[in-house]
């Protein structure tokens, strides 16, 4: 999944998903845990501003995802609430050697 994100260089639109969800549904893919994660449940990453804008709280434990992995991971779990981020392109970053989680980590670091 993080290959199909890392291929998409410079996406318009990211998607924020809690940690925690991601890091249980990991889980359940590996088979470490045998229970499917639940909804998707960003209610403690997501800050809903006036007029209903949800965006990321920051210094929340989330990460960030193409919209194709969103859509595919909200067809199944359902949940939300959606944050999606619009981005302008921008030059790309030194993290190109990061891999996985990491990657995912350190993109959380650098929104």
């Amino acid at each position: 999944m993080n290959k199909a994100f890392q291929a998409e260089e410079f996406p318009t639109v990211i998607f924020c998903i809690s940690m925690q969800w991601f890091r249980e549904w990991e889980a359940f893919v590996k088979g470490k845990d045998n229970d499917p994660p639940g909804p998707i449940d960003n209610s403690k990453v997501a800050l809903t501003k006036s007029g209903g804008h949800v965006q990321p709280k920051q210094g929340a434990d989330y990460g960030q995802i193409s919209e194709e992995t969103w859509n595919y991971l909200f067809s199944i779990y359902g949940g939300g609430p959606e944050i999606a981020i619009r981005q302008t392109i921008a030059q790309p970053q030194e993290s190109g050697c990061l891999h996985g989680e990491q990657k995912i980590e350190a993109e959380t670091r650098a929104g």
